[in-house]
């Protein structure tokens, strides 16, 4: 079982015809669609490759709730662990794409209650397979909780997979350095690798993150591909050529991609075709959630640009 912990939002998919929006424009909407966001995006991928896949957070007793629940478990991920408050607001990210097809995000932070980790988590977390976290959280306690979960996992022998993001720049980010020194996989940009390490070069960076703890480094390059590096192997995975219409989610994909390669003890190679196509298949579909690529539709871009590796799944 993979357990996705934190991030548990909705996500509100806008495609609009062109930034700047100033008040009082009145723009036309192309695409309009809500459903489970944030790191249940990186859930419904992994679900989808075939892993079993629960989620452990909190949302409200509200429509958005809802919507994330229903969504989830009409994906046929496990919910038990998603604590239901009555009192609490569940988050909702905005996220409005243009013709540039890059995301701006209108982050709603709702109104979440549980401060510290449950009994109930710590439980699932030391029964799981592999424990996933992100690093956009939404209340200040959640670095700790995520950190807990870390330690709680680490101690039972549980794969940690990491993926920092630009995290909250209203928290303190200090966290993130912490969290990816427990983690044996890391999925992050450049950027972010930079600042972890604070170097100025990707692959040094990439390099000290390993002696840092890491097994596997994979740096998401978006257009560019991917690199994947252990400490005595690494695989520079070039992008596939394709017609975005999209950006949103596509890291995601290709996180629920390696979470299944890695678990099934795939080459770096193999994980990282397989992780490019998923992006490179994302991000010619409009939205995320539901709209997360299928199997089907990664075998189609497997078989256009790297047949080899098309039976891999």
């Amino acid at each position: 079982m993979v357990l996705v912990f934190g991030d548990v939002i909705a996500d509100l998919s806008i495609r609009i015809s062109e930034f700047p929006i100033i008040a009082q424009d009145l723009k036309p909407i192309s695409y309009l669609e809500i459903g489970p966001g944030g790191a249940t995006n990186i859930a419904i991928m992994a679900a989808r490759f075939g892993l079993p896949v629960a989620c452990a957070g909190e949302v409200g007793r509200d429509s958005f709730g809802e919507i994330v629940l229903s969504g989830l478990k009409r994906e046929g991920i496990e919910t038990i662990q998603v604590v239901i408050t009555a009192e609490s607001k569940t988050p909702v990210a905005g996220v409005l794409v243009d013709k540039q097809r890059e995301p701006a995000y209108l982050g709603y932070m709702g109104n979440l209650t549980v401060r510290a980790l449950t009994d109930e988590w710590r439980a699932a977390i030391e029964n799981a397979d592999a424990l996933f976290a992100d690093g956009w959280v939404e209340i200040p306690e959640m670095p700790q909780m995520i950190l807990d979960a870390f330690r709680v996992a680490k101690n039972a022998g549980v794969k940690i997979f990491f993926d920092p993001g630009p995290g909250n720049p209203a928290l303190d980010l200090n966290w993130h350095a912490q969290a990816a020194s427990l983690a044996n996989v890391l999925l992050l940009n450049e950027d972010e690798a930079k600042r972890l390490a604070n170097l100025d070069d990707a692959m040094d960076a990439a390099k000290f993150l390993l002696k840092n703890g890491s097994e596997l480094v994979v740096l998401k390059r978006g257009a560019k591909g991917m690199i994947l590096c252990t400490a005595t192997e690494q695989a520079d995975i070039d992008g596939f050529k394709v017609e975005p219409l999209d950006f949103t989610g596509a890291g995601d994909s290709t996180t629920g991609a390696i979470l299944y390669g890695y678990l099934n003890g795939w080459d770096l190679k193999t994980l990282g075709f397989v992780a490019n196509a998923t992006g490179a298949t994302k991000v010619q579909k409009l939205g995320t959630g539901h709209n997360m690529p299928t199997l089907a539709e990664i075998r189609a871009t497997l078989e256009k640009f790297a047949p080899a590796y098309a039976q891999s799944i």
